[in-house]
């Protein structure tokens, strides 16, 4: 072996040749891409898509409230670590929406839960009348003033009336929760 190089010596590497460094190399990157070398530091962060997100998120709320798919929008690039929570936004029946998510299971599931009420107004009224009906002991027929899908923070209310026999009363009701509990308040009877 010849002497140790200096600072203005060039160095060569004998029995390797360009090409074959650059296969090396690439070879090394590849491995630890996909993870192979053990013992390396650098990992890729496992992603999910925007658009996986998306269309998951648009299909279980068609689902949930039984509206066409809406568009929804959430950040460019979710982490596929379970548990990893975000937010997304759409439109229901032209009413702005938030949207948490969070990554469910190893394989991108994503659970979805509304940040705020989003009351399904047909199903709202066939509570409503249930409740009427044990409360005054009759069948009871309710129809109500807001949209056929309502998004409501707590706190906002809509109007109904019910028919209980052949007396109408009116109902004030209220958005208690972001789950979408409601509270009824039967209001004075009033002759027409």
């Amino acid at each position: 072996m010849g002497p140790a190089p200096t600072s203005g010596d060039a160095l060569t590497l004998t029995g390797l040749g360009w090409r074959s460094l650059l296969a090396v190399l690439a070879v090394m990157a590849a491995l630890v891409a996909s993870g192979g070398l053990s013992g390396c530091s650098i990992k890729a962060r496992d992603l999910l898509s925007a658009a996986s997100v998306e269309a998951k998120i648009s299909a279980q709320l068609a689902q949930s409230y039984g509206v066409p798919p809406p568009r929804v929008h959430c950040p460019a690039a979710v982490p596929a670590d379970v548990g990893s929570r975000f937010s997304c936004t759409t439109e229901l029946d032209g009413q702005a929406l938030t949207v948490s998510g969070e990554v469910a299971g190893p394989h991108g599931s994503v659970a979805v839960r509304p940040a705020t009420a989003v009351i399904v107004i047909a199903a709202a009224r066939a509570q409503i009348s249930r409740e009427l009906a044990r409360t005054f002991g009759v069948k009871v027929e309710v129809s109500c003033s807001a949209p056929a899908l309502l998004v409501a923070r707590p706190g906002r209310g809509f109007d109904c009336t019910a028919n209980v026999g052949s007396i109408r009363r009116q109902v004030a009701v209220t958005v208690t929760s972001p789950a979408g509990t409601l509270r009824l308040r039967v209001l004075p009877y009033r002759p027409i």
